[in-house]
């Protein structure tokens, strides 16, 4: 972990990631629960835990779950105190500079969250958002030598490669235990322009007026917010870092986890308004998902 010396880091597992993994599912479900009722709040933590990478990256990793857990974390914040721009961004700062590198477009989200408020002193809270990225960033120039240690920037342009690596790793999420790659494109496909279409129509339903339910209403562009930063984030390293490693679980698994979470909320949403068959073909999907989930994982 940044920031830690070796012993110090290693001391922290198995507890770290046991302690995240708690604190990530009470975080979703507090989230699904304020925007789409109680019964959203356990399927949107029975799903993120089901997805084949959670285990393994919470068995396997010191940086991932940490850095998982400050993302759900943020995303509260953003939504039920969006003019608290100081407390996001400190999470931002913390998740990518002291934690992992990979969450180092965190910042960006709590900045670009303060700046869409359309609030008096919107720019004081950009500032603010902003600002422990910046001590954090002086300070270490000033007495603890540049952040982070040992990187050398240059222009690699191996952006492609970056995103297929990123694009496997979300598509073994949602097509578990499918091996063949013609049946996998498909499926990984087919999944990917349902979710959009759900979450789209889920979105143009609580921004119809009168929306009443406020949390649902910002989940969505905080959401979206947070993986167009975390992406920026990525496609920055691989562009600019010299000997960055391509894009793993620790860095792709925020993006599965908000994509889980902004469908379970779609889907509550569009609920009632669905016929009876629509809802069988839902339940058998969500549960031949979560038994091939269970056996890939």
């Amino acid at each position: 972990m940044v920031g830690l010396q070796d012993s110090a880091s290693a001391n922290l597992g198995p507890i770290l990631p046991a302690l995240c993994a708690g604190l990530s599912a009470a975080v979703m479900l507090l989230i699904a629960d304020a925007a789409a009722g109680a019964l959203a709040g356990p399927i949107a933590v029975v799903l993120m835990v089901c997805l084949p990478g959670f285990i393994p990256l919470h068995r396997s990793s010191l940086t991932g779950p940490p850095l998982l857990t400050i993302t759900l974390l943020m995303l509260a914040a953003m939504v039920h105190a969006p003019r608290f721009s100081l407390a996001y961004g400190t999470l931002g700062a913390t998740g990518g500079l002291f934690v992992a590198t990979e969450g180092i477009g965190l910042p960006l989200a709590a900045a670009a969250w303060a700046l869409l408020q359309r609030v008096r002193g919107r720019w004081q809270r950009v500032g603010l958002a902003l600002a422990p990225t910046i001590i954090v960033l002086v300070l270490a120039h000033l007495f603890g030598g540049a952040w982070p240690h040992g990187v050398v920037y240059a222009w690699r342009g191996d952006l492609d490669r970056a995103w297929h690596a990123a694009a496997t790793i979300v598509g073994d999420q949602m097509a578990p235990t499918i091996t063949r790659p013609a049946l996998w494109f498909v499926v990984v496909a087919g999944v990917v322009i349902v979710t959009l279409a759900v979450i789209v129509a889920a979105w143009r339903r609580v921004t119809r007026p009168p929306a009443e339910n406020t949390v649902a209403r910002r989940v969505y562009p905080v959401a979206g917010l947070l993986v167009a930063a975390l992406g920026i984030g990525l496609a920055g390293r691989a562009l600019l870092v010299h000997g960055a490693s391509e894009p793993d679980l620790v860095a792709v698994m925020p993006l599965v986890v908000l994509a889980v979470l902004a469908l379970v909320v779609s889907v509550a949403t569009l609920w009632a308004s669905w016929p009876r068959w629509a809802r069988a073909v839902v339940v058998l999907a969500s549960l031949g998902w979560i038994q091939a989930a269970v056996r890939g994982g």
